[in-house]
């Protein structure tokens, strides 16, 4: 059985039509620190002639790096049940949103930076080293990258929250231990107060 594996890129990767690609079931520091290892390992490797030392020449960290999303194969979704297709791209979802939510407390930390560019009055010193700094570009670009990848992957996650609503509410457990699609009706053998004055 092959092994799951995570796709990542960068700014720099995308625009060279590259990714890279390490083991592990999901996005998370763990693989990012894996992309990390072998971004540098081919940098370093002189037999691969497009990536180079200079590939980077701003640094890289985890924060860089965009996830790719593997493309969907027929082979897959014959083999797989759609409940666990479903179940699955809500835990895309998740992670997603996520890493749009914290890229997003980054960015609006930048807000008041973007209005003063609206703005009549000059720039002080200080707003100017900010917004010429690379990590202004660079905290926009994550988040913006971010939000496209929530938004295009939304209507997939909404399409998978549908097979999954309706299984989470309606699978019950028999006292056979067997599976029963259906709401949970009282028991016939449940006690029923007599709403009359003490009469049976």
């Amino acid at each position: 059985m092959p092994k799951s594996t995570v796709r990542y890129t960068t700014t720099n990767l995308n625009e060279l039509g590259l990714f890279v690609e390490v083991t592990g079931k999901t996005d998370n520091e763990r693989t990012r620190q894996k992309a990390i290892e072998e971004i540098q390992r081919r940098m370093d490797d002189p037999d691969d002639t497009r990536l180079t030392p200079e590939s980077f020449a701003d640094g890289l960290s985890m924060d860089d790096l965009i996830v790719v999303e593997p493309p969907a194969t027929d082979d897959v979704e014959d083999n797989e049940p759609e409940i666990v297709q479903a179940v699955k791209a809500i835990a895309n979802l998740a992670s997603l949103r996520v890493t749009l939510e914290e890229v997003h407390q980054q960015a609006l930390e930048l807000r008041p930076l973007i209005e003063a560019l609206f703005q009549p009055e000059p720039l002080t010193p200080e707003q100017m080293q900010q917004v010429t700094d690379k990590n202004f570009t660079k905290t926009l670009i994550k988040f913006a990258e971010a939000k496209a990848a929530r938004d295009k992957f939304l209507p997939i996650a909404q399409s998978a929250w549908d097979v999954l609503e309706p299984a989470l509410e309606n699978v019950g457990i028999k006292g056979d231990g067997g599976i029963d699609e259906s709401e949970s009706e009282p028991t016939s053998g449940t006690p029923q107060k007599s709403t009359k004055n003490g009469k049976k």
